[in-house]
């Protein structure tokens, strides 16, 4: 049989309405940065730092049953006007329809106890402008369809899921090429990033893909720290490594013969990179990486530029050839200094103002202004638009010094020389896209034989390692001064769970407590933090703490405890607890541990399939119907777009029937 699918979780997160009076704007490129939009407490646990973060945001109304939402306006820049909405849902995991977090299971958090809440962290598809306003979005934490009026998280730049303990996943980032208008991956990738360090986030997953990795070795978001986690299939980080490296490795020179056999197209697409290069691409990987440097600096559609000299055989030109290339370098160098990569237009008066500093006349510059508009300037174009907001001409610079080798040697003559760029971001995407389709993703007949037949068990390697983790809670703070003469002592607890549940996995967390505190102190403080974190430990109690007896309660915990350890808390979960817990998820009794774990009954099952996993890894399994085994329906043979068997039976179980002596 077939895996069930989960239960669909739509959070509404209301209207997007213009900024009231005493909303605040944070700005985008430093929002979580340390100290802004204000100081966290050092070393204080997520739960502690997202509700002081919360405590600046603006609470949406609309807000229903135990579902509360914030928003942070957050401005991209100011020319023109435009701000994104960056929504916070907090979560109630007691009353959602699904307890179990899917994502935990499959990156193999599934023993770990469902926390209480779970906080969604949401930057909608659509950027707003100050005034956009009567729009309406929504989060489908499940697999089956959003209801209508609602987006799924493919439909959103950014979608970070947090759990109270500090453990997040990013399920959804898209950047230019998924639809924004106005936001790069990279920057989104940023916010994300500085949301987790500054809220103190210990580690992250997300789902990454094969083109970065064999252009560079490794993921795009390797930049950020993160790095293999979980593969899928039973991929191990050798073997993941290996085939990378295999990948990048394929010389060209073997590789375009092969190409040219059944595609005339892509040999002249290698050549022609070979030739932009300026010097030798050997392996696949260096023509990947060369590739995806150059789209970023490439633009986004066919244009023709004038050499800015044109402009001195205008007729109210009264300037000498020297003084106006003076003045033109002069408006470049202050559109560089001035232009941010947040921000790249600039308005006229800014600029003039700049160039005011080493152009003295006036009317010079004016009219080099004036004229500047679609031309090049060593090795930049200078664009010039109407902002449709401000009715203010603004100023911009295209770096062009890759894109056209004579840039900067174009003829000196008295006319004006167009200059028509020969290659565009669009061209380069198509032949990027053609090379990967036909190379890595559907490689022909002829790529798969011979010296070149790895290539497809490579790439399957690769596209099978979807999880990648970070960890951004890389130790803690043993000890810490709270104050002036009152110091604190902070602990690394877990917790012992007796009456048959020794199996789940609660992560450590940090109690800090006054140095002068008591063993009993220390077990009160970790029984309400763990009751308040975790719904199946709301009537833990707490009994010992592992290596102290009961009877030195009264005792403090410096003198037996030593600073920096990790410390275990003996205790028992009350029965009813359980069995409403159990109750609540149809969960037979005497397995009540699959009602309090992220797994939930899914971790009972046995995963044992032909290619090594022994884990659920959130590939679609079936079930073998005499041995009960879960193996993938990909190594089973069964295709993603055939139906399972009614009766399935896997090959070790099927060969053992061969295998019986026939019938009398």
């Amino acid at each position: 049989m077939a895996a069930a699918n989960d239960k669909a979780m739509v959070i509404s997160l209301g209207s997007s309405r213009r900024r009231k009076r005493g909303e605040m704007l944070f700005r985008f490129e430093s929002f979580c940065q340390p100290g802004y939009p204000a100081p966290l407490p050092a070393g204080a646990a997520f739960k502690d730092n997202v509700r002081a973060l919360l405590g600046l945001a603006h609470l949406e109304a609309g807000a229903q049953g135990e579902t509360r939402c914030w928003s942070f306006q957050l401005e991209l820049h100011r020319h023109p006007p435009t701000v994104v909405r960056l929504f916070v849902v907090e979560e109630e995991v007691g009353v959602s329809p699904q307890r179990q977090c899917h994502l935990c299971r499959h990156v193999g958090w599934g023993r770990h106890l469902i926390c209480s809440k779970r906080f969604h962290f949401v930057l909608p598809k659509r950027e707003l402008s100050v005034e956009a306003d009567g729009l309406h979005y929504g989060i489908n934490h499940g697999s089956e369809k959003p209801s209508k009026g609602t987006a799924t998280s493919r439909g959103h730049l950014l979608h970070g899921v947090v759990h109270l303990n500090g453990f997040g996943h990013l399920v959804a980032l898209h950047g230019f090429e998924g639809g924004s208008d106005f936001i790069a991956g990279h920057q989104i990738m940023d916010l994300w990033d500085r949301m987790c360090a500054a809220l103190n986030v210990r580690k992250g997953h997300m789902e990454l893909r094969l083109l970065h990795g064999v252009a560079y070795g490794g993921t795009w978001f390797g930049r950020w720290g993160y790095r293999f986690g979980r593969p899928s299939y039973g991929v191990a980080l050798p073997s993941y490594q290996q085939s990378l490296h295999a990948l990048q490795s394929v010389p060209l020179c073997v590789l375009v013969p092969h190409l040219s056999c059944f595609s005339q197209d892509l040999p002249v697409v290698v050549a022609k990179y070979q030739a932009i290069s300026g010097h030798k691409l050997l392996g696949l990987g260096d023509l990947l990486r060369f590739m995806l440097e150059l789209q970023a600096r490439l633009p986004a559609a066919s244009v023709t530029a004038m050499d800015y000299r044109g402009i001195m055989s205008e007729a109210s030109c009264r300037w000498s050839a020297k003084r106006v290339d003076m003045a033109a370098r002069a408006v470049v160098d202050a559109l560089r200094r001035r232009a941010e990569p947040s921000a790249r237009w600039v308005t006229r008066q800014e600029v003039r103002d700049a160039a005011r500093a080493y152009i003295g006349d006036t009317g010079l510059l004016d009219f080099v202004l004036k004229s500047l508009g679609n031309h090049i300037v060593g090795n930049y174009v200078v664009r010039r638009a109407m902002n449709p907001v401000t009715k203010v001409l603004e100023y911009c610079l295209e770096d062009v010094s890759s894109v056209l080798p004579a840039a900067g040697s174009v003829p000196s003559g008295g006319c004006k020389v167009r200059v028509r760029f020969q290659l565009t971001r669009a061209q380069l995407m198509r032949d990027l896209a053609h090379l990967y389709r036909h190379v890595l993703k559907e490689p022909s007949q002829a790529l798969t034989a011979g010296a070149l037949g790895a290539i497809p068990v490579a790439v399957r390697m690769v596209l099978d390692t979807k999880h990648f983790v970070k960890d951004y809670h890389e130790g803690f703070a043993p000890v810490s001064s709270v104050g002036a003469g009152h110091v604190h002592i902070s602990l690394c607890c877990t917790l012992l769970v007796r009456d048959g549940t020794p199996e789940l996995v609660a992560p450590y967390e940090t109690v800090t407590l006054p140095a002068h505190a008591t063993v009993g102190e220390l077990k009160w403080e970790v029984q309400r933090l763990f009751r308040e974190m975790y719904l199946g430990l709301r009537t833990f109690t707490a009994e010992s703490v592992v290596g102290v007896g009961v009877s030195q309660d009264a005792c403090p915990v410096l003198g037996l405890i030593d600073v920096g350890s990790a410390v275990v808390v003996e205790g028992y979960v009350g029965e009813q607890q359980q069995q409403l817990a159990a109750a609540d998820e149809g969960v037979l009794p005497g397995n009540e541990v699959a009602a309090v774990s992220e797994g939930g009954c899914d971790g009972e099952r046995v995963v044992d399939c032909v290619c090594g996993a022994d884990d659920d890894d959130g590939e679609r399994m079936a079930c073998c119907d005499i041995c009960e085994a879960w193996q993938h329906t990909r190594c089973a043979g069964i295709k993603d777009t055939d139906d399972v068997p009614h009766v399935f039976v896997c090959s070790r179980c099927d060969n053992d029937v061969l295998s019986f002596p026939p019938l009398a």
